[in-house]
């Protein structure tokens, strides 16, 4: 789980109008983690390790994406 933290991920669909993340926090017990849009600190976002997981939702690393 602790590779997760500050790794960068590109959402397929924009959230809160940003696509590039990066990992704020891991929650190990519940199998989560925080992210925030590397445009604006202030937004958090919570994702399952699951999704993360789902190449269909995400990408790992910062991808441009048409």
């Amino acid at each position: 789980m602790d590779k997760y933290l500050h790794s960068k991920w590109t959402t397929i669909n924009k959230i809160s109008g940003w696509r590039h993340f990066e990992v704020r926090s891991v929650f190990k017990n519940q199998q989560k983690i925080e992210l925030f849009p590397v445009c604006d600190k202030n937004i958090n976002i919570i994702v399952c390790i699951n999704e993360i997981k789902d190449r269909k939702k995400w990408l790992p690393g910062w991808k441009e994406i048409l």
